[in-house]
């Protein structure tokens, strides 16, 4: 089983990496731009600090996607399915798209309670 893991934390290690460096990159360029054009205080706080606002609902969402499959998992281990089933694959769009529509409600709700 350990050998198995390897090679799929190897390669999501890399992507991830490279998408990081991407993100490193495509910032500093925004920031160098914003000190090329003199932009005013508010602009750039505004810019920068919009950014982990946004990382914060994106982990809570991704969050409840990932317990939400982990929960698919037992109970595809307690049911004794197989990976070869298709309904093994049905369990887990099922459980990882409830966690998705449960985050949208989550927010619709945050949202109209700050109205």
């Amino acid at each position: 089983m350990a050998e198995e893991m390897i090679p799929i934390v190897v390669c999501s290690a890399f992507f991830w990496c490279i998408a990081y460096v991407t993100r490193v990159i495509s910032d500093n360029r925004i920031k160098r731009e914003l000190i090329k054009m003199k932009a005013d205080s508010q602009t750039i706080d505004y810019l920068m600090l919009r950014s982990p606002a946004e990382g914060h609902e994106g982990s809570l969402k991704w969050g409840m996607v990932i317990v939400a499959l982990g929960i698919a998992f037992a109970v595809i281990q307690l049911v004794g399915l197989d990976g070869d089933e298709p309904f093994t694959w049905g369990v887990l769009f099922i459980f990882g798209g409830g966690a998705l529509l449960s985050h949208y409600a989550l927010k619709s709700r945050m949202l109209s309670s700050a109205d």
